[in-house]
């Protein structure tokens, strides 16, 4: 992958030079240096290929000067060089390395449906929606080693729709960052077509592929987990008149799989973390190796004639290109274009200052991490001036990086880092148990996304302490423009709507005083999902509802009695500065507003309520004041109708 792959992942060439003479023997041939590379996308049987740099001295200077015969047998010197060359390559056996593997494993494949392989089908269909990457996807590798099996192209679609809840430019310009650099990725290395339509007029996505898929063979899908994903794949399996099998790769332990969680609800972390463990090891040892695909597509237009149509086939009449092969606002253009105009909501302007999308940035923050942040992670993690967090989780929600990749990654560090290992179980805990809790929370509770998914005895004891006398009681719109008393919090807040995204452990103090601060705790939990599904990059994940869900007691425990909160764990200011006020400190001079006075005590409501009225949260310094001014920018415009998914 150009540009993001991790260290061993390029595909350089042989180097070829050499310096000129004016006539005489040339040809002297020096071996400079063997390495092991993998090559992408290529016909290989294993990842792994020789580098081998040799130096052809005499054939790269000025030959103007020689005659015919001189130059005749400075040809012959290289033409033998190369001979050589190849035949001291085909000497070197290279063992193959023993942590990848091409097999995808059969306990992430679950057939969606009953129906058969059309034997006149064209080409096999892989419909990209969760897994939007080209590097480690199972789903893509089984459609490849399908379409093999087949002898036929492999298509690749991606569905848009207009009516994904909270979906705002500062999403979709992320995601499109992904998925224009994926198509590109996909052509050049693996002879795959990327196609991305929009129902004309609105709709949902499993449209798009419900029609692409009336030439194929059969369909191949990524898993989801929540209940738009559900459905989607539902509606595919019921209409599409051909098999259609879903492939679990965003996971690390397939729910759908032998001892998976679908059909059994976790009720805490501490449950399923042995039935992960135990099966981790297994599971990341190795690294998924590209398939070479027999039928590559060249160009876009050879793809797109096939899903034209033949006789009988509605082709993709209905539905409107989102040029992927032309740049993300062209994309966004075209969602607008297809619903008259008002596809896109712009009231969230995006975060590409803070966060830019797609698989080489994901792979990169990867590399980042692994190597320089996770020596103080296990210890210091939260703290926020030390900025130690792996930025990962945006490209997590998009598919651009593969979970199993990076625990892969993650457990070879520290296996040849054994002072580290600690930091490493850390991170995995967070990023495999935790992330897993939330998709079987998810996918086992209908109202994941309710209150009522709350649990029980937190709702009764939030609801005893619903009349409590509240200190600070704020509405939806002062909490959206960083105009509480409390200068942490606007921070927490600021830097949400300002970047994208919010330090993991100021998210969690965020919606803890989201809950104290508001007048009704159903109310104040739907405020804390509506302004993290809005602003943030991670949002509309199971990870951001059981985040939520945990600031009310979900996947917790009960903790002894107080007002306003019951027995729902409580978390202050002063108890993060006891374990870290240079952190926090750190934190308001990047994130505060600037005022002093929110800086050194709090500001009253009343204040904090008449700014918001006259639409500024603050004065500041003149950094500040720059901060500000973006902050107020996100508010400048009124969302429109619809979204784009």
């Amino acid at each position: 992958m150009a540009g993001g792959a991790p260290p061993g992942k390029g595909q350089p060439e042989p180097a070829m030079g050499g310096a000129g003479g004016n006539g005489g023997e040339t040809g002297q041939q020096q071996n400079n240096e063997m390495q092991v590379t993998q090559q992408q996308g290529q016909a290989m049987s294993v990842v792994h290929v020789l580098r081998l740099g040799l130096r052809i001295v005499g054939l790269g200077g000025n030959m103007a000067g020689l005659t015919d015969e001189q130059r005749a047998r400075a040809e012959a010197n290289k033409a033998a060089a190369l001979a050589r060359r190849a035949a001291l390559a085909a000497q070197i056996q290279i063992p193959p390395r023993d942590d990848v593997t091409s097999q995808v494993a059969p306990e992430r494949l679950r057939r969606l449906n009953f129906k058969r392989v059309d034997p006149r089908g064209r080409y096999v269909l892989l419909w990209v929606q969760s897994a939007q990457r080209a590097m480690h996807n199972d789903a893509l590798e089984y459609a490849v080693q399908r379409a093999n099996e087949h002898d036929v192209p492999l298509v690749a679609v991606f569905g848009s729709t207009a009516g994904f809840p909270h979906a705002n430019e500062r999403h979709l310009a992320f995601m499109y960052q992904g998925l224009v650099e994926l198509r590109e990725t996909l052509e050049r290395t693996r002879g795959v077509q990327l196609l991305a339509y929009t129902p004309v007029g609105g709709g949902e996505p499993g449209e798009v592929i419900v029609a692409a898929s009336a030439g194929a063979r059969e369909v191949i899908v990524d898993a989801g987990y929540t209940r738009p994903l559900l459905d989607w794949r539902r509606t595919l399996a019921k209409r599409a008149d051909r098999l259609v099998t879903e492939v679990e790769c965003d996971v690390v332990v397939p729910l759908y799989g032998p001892g998976g969680g679908a059909g059994r609800s976790e009720p805490a972390a501490a449950t399923l973390r042995p039935k992960i463990l135990s099966r981790l090891p297994a599971l990341t040892r190795n690294e998924l190796e590209p398939t070479p695909l027999r039928r590559r597509l060249a160009a876009r237009l050879d793809a797109e004639a096939l899903l034209l149509g033949g006789e009988g086939e509605p082709g993709m009449a209905g539905f409107a290109r989102v040029p992927l092969w032309e740049s993300v606002d062209a994309c966004l253009d075209a969602l607008d274009a297809a619903v008259l105009g008002v596809g896109v909501d712009r009231s969230v302007k995006p975060a590409s200052g803070y966060h830019v999308g797609g698989e080489r940035e994901a792979l990169r923050k990867l590399d980042r991490f692994l190597e320089s942040k996770l020596t103080n992670y296990a210890s210091s993690r939260n703290d926020p001036s030390l900025r130690l967090q792996s930025h990962l989780s945006p490209h997590i929600h998009y598919g651009q990086i593969s979970v199993v990749y990076v625990a892969h990654r993650a457990r070879k560090v520290a296996a040849a880092r054994p002072e580290l290992r600690r930091s490493v179980d850390v991170f995995l805990d967070e990023l495999v148990v935790r992330r897993e809790l939330a998709i079987n929370f998810c996918l086992n509770n209908p109202a994941y996304d309710a209150y009522e998914g709350v649990p029980e005895w937190a709702r009764r004891t939030l609801a005893t302490h619903a009349t409590d006398h509240r200190s600070f009681v704020y509405t939806l719109e002062q909490f959206e423009r960083c105009a509480t008393h409390d200068a942490l919090w606007n921070a927490a807040q600021r830097e949400l709507v300002v970047s994208g995204k919010q330090h993991n452990y100021l998210r969690m103090y965020w919606a803890k005083k989201m809950l104290e601060w508001s007048a009704d705790p159903r109310e104040a939990w739907c405020w804390a999902i509506h302004l993290n599904n809005k602003y943030s990059l991670d949002g509309r994940d199971p990870s951001s509802y059981t985040g939520v869900g945990w600031c009310w007691g979900l996947h917790d425990r009960e903790f002894p009695e107080a007002a306003v909160t019951g027995t729902v764990r409580r978390m202050s200011e002063a108890g993060m500065r006891s374990k870290f006020n240079a952190g926090v400190s750190d934190y308001l001079n990047r994130w505060g507003d600037g005022d002093a006075r929110s800086r050194a005590g709090k500001r009253s409501a009343a204040k904090a309520a008449a700014e918001s009225a006259a639409g500024a949260p603050g004065t500041g310094t003149p950094r500040a004041e720059s901060r500000q001014t973006r902050l107020e920018e996100m508010f400048s415009k009124k969302p429109k109708t619809g979204s784009g998914g």
